[in-house]
């Protein structure tokens, strides 16, 4: 059994795929052939990341007649003027913050997701986009979402930006590229889990010569061996690792993701039961 802790329901396959296309049979239909195709390869249970539009809520209702369990935070919240525009709603401040969390909570989210820096540059190594909330406005956010019964997922990277979110009370870290053992010890510590997601520079590192995206190649390398190396330090420290693809994410297809991770994951040395055991910690969250 697998469970992908880390998927873009309107992405992908799905991009472009409204709420109100719900009526349509045809797009009702197409998510019911991706469901099966989930389970058809052994997935269990998939959370989402959060989009624009939603979808992921439509994906969680018309997931309840089969055996894939689906739960998403239908959109992120992220800091105004910095990355994740098409991931759900931006926020202002503290006090709007608290206020578009209240008004996302109506609809059900099954946990908040909070976008707190950018992603890492495929032309400068090493550097991602600024950190949007400030370590106040990060924690009283999460707070506010523990206060409500949900649990929250922070899409940190950067030693300063994965700090933030440990030190704020996040219950996963999504990506966390640049991480340093720093990092890894305040997770060790906080039993705060990590989600890596090594997939989307890894599956770039192995595009075809014809790719568009062949000129981030090297890059992407680095950043997916740099990541490969902290993943296998942090399993050996004890730190708590879930399997998550980041499909929807370019080169990372929603369902062959997830066996993509999984690939990659192993050979860092992790084993299915343990991704299991974790996976489904993180689920029920």
């Amino acid at each position: 059994m697998l469970i992908d802790c880390h998927v873009h329901c309107g992405l992908g396959q799905f991009k472009g795929l409204r709420r109100s296309d719900i009526a349509d049979d045809l797009a009702v239909e197409t998510m019911k052939k991706h469901i099966q195709s989930y389970q058809n390869i052994g997935v269990q249970a998939i959370r989402d990341g959060g989009d624009g539009s939603g979808i992921g809520i439509i994906l969680r209702d018309i997931s309840k007649d089969s055996d894939l369990l689906v739960k998403t935070p239908i959109r992120a919240l992220y800091k105004k003027g910095h990355y994740g525009d098409f991931l759900g709603d931006s926020v202002d401040n503290l006090e709007d913050g608290i206020k578009k969390m209240n008004q996302l909570i109506k609809q059900k989210p099954d946990f908040i997701k909070i976008i707190l820096t950018g992603i890492m540059s495929f032309t400068a190594f090493g550097a991602s986009g600024p950190v949007g909330f400030s370590k106040s406005e990060c924690s009283k956010m999460i707070d506010h979402a523990h206060q409500k019964g949900l649990s929250v997922m922070v899409h940190a990277n950067t030693p300063e930006g994965i700090m933030i979110a440990l030190r704020s009370g996040a219950d996963t870290i999504e990506h966390g590229y640049g991480i340093n053992d720093d990092c890894l010890q305040a997770m060790r510590e906080s039993r705060v889990v990590w989600v890596p997601t090594l997939a989307p520079f890894a599956n770039i590192a192995r595009c075809d010569d014809g790719n568009p995206l062949k000129k981030y190649q090297k890059v992407s390398e680095a950043y997916f061996r740099q990541h490969q190396s902290m993943v296998k330090k942090a399993d050996a420290m004890g730190v708590n690792i879930a399997l998550g693809s980041d499909s929807g994410a370019t080169m990372v297809p929603l369902g062959q993701g997830t066996l993509d991770e999984l690939g990659y994951l192993l050979d860092c040395g992790l084993t299915k039961e343990k991704l299991e055991s974790i996976g489904k910690w993180v689920i029920d969250l």
